[in-house]
Order: C-alpha cells, then structure tokens, then sequence
C-alpha cells in the first residue's frame, strides 16, 4: 500500500509531474484546525526532467495519492507546500512542506465586521475572500459548510491589528461552541486536484444511537501498538480556569473563575491569553468555559498504531473527526480497554495508521 505522489501546481492545482520516488522523511500528519509539516527527499535518478519546477519553492503542492477507490481514481489524501528546497554535491533533492493549513498563517485579514453572522458562515466568507483564488491571488480551494451554519457571533477586525487568517479562525475556534475547521483535497477533473475547506459546528459523523462506529481497531488484530497515558500536567489539567487579554487604558480585560465545583481535589488553576486582541469578557468567558471542559478531568490519551492494510482505511472506512471504535487487549489491561474515541487528526506511513484520537470514556480503566 505504498503511496504515491504527484506535484500540483499552487496556483490553479494542475498536476506537473508523477513523483514515484519521493520519499517523507517521517509519517505524514493531519490533525483538525492546525497545519503540519514534513520533510522529503527526491532521488535525482529517477527524478522527472521538470524536477525543478515541480518543486519548486512557495509554487508547488506535494500531494500524496492513496490506491485506487471503486470508481478506479486514487485518494488524495496529504499535501504539503513546498516551503524550501536544498540541492547539493548529493544525490537527492530535499524539501520542506507545510499542510495547506500554513498557507492560512501567509494572508492577514482586514477590516472586517460581522454582526450576529453564523459562525461558520464568518469562516467560509474570511477563507473565500483572504486564501482563494479570486479579486486576489491565492490557492484554488473552495469552501464547503458542514451540517448547518452554527450559530451567530459578532466579530470585528482590524487590518492595523496584523491578524493572520489562521490566528483569526483560531480565535473563532477557541471559544465553546466554536467552529471547527480543516482543508482536504479533492479531484477537480483528470488533471487538476483541488483544495476543500471544510467547516462546521462538528466536522465528522458519530454512530447512530445504539450503534458502534463502523471503523474498528483490534488489538489482537490490525493494532500493533497501543499506550495509555493519564495526566494532570499544569498544561493539561485543572478545576479552576481563567482567560485573560492584554491591558487596556490601565485595566485588564478577564474572564470570571470558571470553576469545576463537582471536584473533589485541591484547586488547581491555569491562566491563559487567548488573543490580545480580545477586550470583551463575554468572550474571555467562552474561552474560559471551553478550556475548563477541556482540562477539568486531565488527560486520558491513548495512542494506537495499526497496520494500514489490515486497518478500517482513511478514506474510505473513516475520516477525519470521525467516531471510531476500539477493543484493546493486553497484559496491562487483561479485561481489554474498549470505548469510542474521536478522531481528531492521524499520523499515516507507507505501512501504518495512527488515528489521533480523543478520548471522553474508557472502559477497562478506574
């Protein structure tokens, strides 16, 4: 199951070339709302003889391709732009790439007002007009909303303020009930590959009730590896939650204590700046509320890595956001681990799958 790879051009998503030797230097990576990064080499023997433009800085998409579907067409399913390129005495051309994520953190947003607009509406209009191609240059992607609009929010920014699209669609991501957000790839026609922004109140399905996920992963079975790890790190676990922003006029904008007042355990606190930029604490609040969810029990994560033949395929069993399910047996856990877990990102190589998974309940564990 080895995956292949084209280079797409940055501006319109053509393919230039067939890249069959390219190699990552580590797995690939996706996680929701946020950009990833690798590395890769191409063997210059081998290489096609436009090898230059098709890795070509800042210009250029690496974009790997999974095995064929039913309708005979592989699966986009990474790419990263290329960031860097080095050449040197050696045998290989090495690049950098960046999720289209990064491209986000590239284009600052301006004067923009929204009043009692759905969130999700705020996201596909800030991405339309500041990341794709249009009135500006920018890259060919197109928005797609997820479930329905969300609910209203009233945003302003400023150009003076130098907010990235990505730090403004972080922002908007932070507060509870925020939007939530990632970019995929789609086949446009034969030659061209396309970007897909989608955004939604929850991006990915959950089982209907009384129903397992369809995407199961066994150990024994396709699982190779599993680990379980339960923290309470001052990063990662506390009862008592506040958001605070930079002062204005001699005060502090802040949010009020929100609190875990069904917890039993000493205090334990975390404070935080969501944005600089934030002066209304009805806002800090949010920021506050979803972060004391978040934090309130710990962490419960548990990692699993199974072989990617063997595996409920990305894709196609399972994607992004998605619900799946796990039974895990082990001598640390002779009554087996089971539950469902979210899939908020994966880690993918030639041979394996790793779905990033966020677990809200375990059973098998006290």
């Amino acid at each position: 199951m080895t995956l292949s790879w084209v280079a797409v051009n940055a501006n319109d998503g053509s393919v230039i070339a067939d890249l069959p030797t390219l190699r990552t230097d580590g797995a690939l990576k996706q996680t929701l709302m946020r950009y990833e990064s690798q590395t890769a080499s191409l063997p210059l023997d081998g290489a096609p003889p436009n090898w230059r433009q098709a890795t070509r800085k800042r210009s250029v998409f690496l974009v790997a391709l999974d095995e064929e579907d039913a309708n005979s067409r592989t699966l986009p399913l990474w790419g990263g732009l290329v960031l860097n390129r080095t050449t040197n005495a050696g045998p290989d051309v090495k690049v950098s790439l960046a999720t289209a994520e990064a491209y986000f953190d590239r284009v600052y947003v301006g004067d923009e007002e929204f009043n009692a607009v759905p969130q999700n509406t705020i996201v596909k209009t800030l991405i339309e007009k500041y990341a794709r191609t249009g009135t500006k240059r920018g890259i060919p992607i197109r928005v797609q909303i997820v479930g329905g609009v969300g609910a209203a929010r009233t945003r302003s920014y400023s150009d003076s303020a130098d907010k990235t699209l990505y730090s403004v669609l972080g922002d908007l991501s932070g507060v509870i009930g925020g939007p939530e957000w990632s970019v995929g790839w789609e086949w446009v026609d034969t030659q061209r590959l396309g970007l897909v922004a989608y955004v939604g109140d929850r991006l990915g399905s959950t089982p209907p009730s009384g129903l397992n996920p369809g995407a199961q992963f066994h150990l024994p079975g396709s699982v190779t590896a599993a680990e379980l790890v339960e923290g309470y790190a001052s990063d990662s676990g506390a009862n008592d939650v506040m958001a605070v922003s930079s002062g204005v006029d001699g005060a502090r904008p802040e949010s009020a204590h929100q609190v875990d007042a069904t917890d039993p355990s000493p205090r334990f606190e975390y404070r935080w700046t969501p944005s600089t930029s934030i002066t209304d604490p009805a806002t800090l609040n949010a920021h506050a509320q979803r972060a004391l969810a978040a934090m309130k029990d710990g962490t419960v994560a548990l990692a699993i890595t199974a072989n990617r033949q063997d595996a409920p395929q990305l894709g196609r069993d399972w994607f992004l956001g998605d619900d799946v399910g796990f039974d895990l047996t082990a001598p640390a856990w002779p009554d087996g681990l089971t539950g469902t877990a979210r899939a908020v990102g994966w880690e993918m190589t030639d041979t394996t799958i790793t779905p990033l998974i966020d677990v809200s309940a375990i059973e098998g564990i006290d």
